[in-house]
């Protein structure tokens, strides 16, 4: 089926093949850069999300061409592998094993609608302290 009637039926079919080259172009920002669970209300919030998300991505991409020891422990999260490769994805399943128990969701004050982290200086003292 096509909207083009005067296309013939080895065009349409050619067409639609053509839509294969670019579908992980759509796939990997929805499912890989969670850009799916953009729930934001307004434009400005939504641009915020995904400015945030694709700085993330650029990071960890930059981080998998590191040469560098913690970089490469962050990789080691799948014993099973002969190769630990050093790639964005495993350095990416590396930090979520990491900050999976921070609750960011929590910090949002929806009275204010703001995020309201803890105060990190006096987390910081307070472990000095306990140290």
């Amino acid at each position: 089926m096509s909207t083009d009637a005067k296309l013939t039926p080895e065009q349409i079919i050619e067409t639609y093949g053509e839509r294969w080259s670019i579908e992980s172009m759509f796939n990997q920002p929805k499912l890989s850069w969670c850009l799916k669970e953009a729930w934001q209300q307004t434009r400005q919030t939504l641009h915020r999300w995904v400015h945030l998300t694709l700085v993330g991505y650029g990071l960890i991409q930059l981080l998998g061409y590191l040469d560098d020891q913690t970089v490469r422990q962050l990789c080691c999260h799948s014993p099973w592998r002969k190769d630990n490769p050093t790639t964005a994805g495993q350095i990416r399943k590396g930090l979520l094993l990491i900050f999976h128990h921070v609750p960011v969701r929590q910090w949002w004050n929806r009275k204010c609608r703001k995020f309201e982290p803890p105060n990190w200086r006096g987390s910081e003292q307070d472990a000095a302290i306990s140290v």
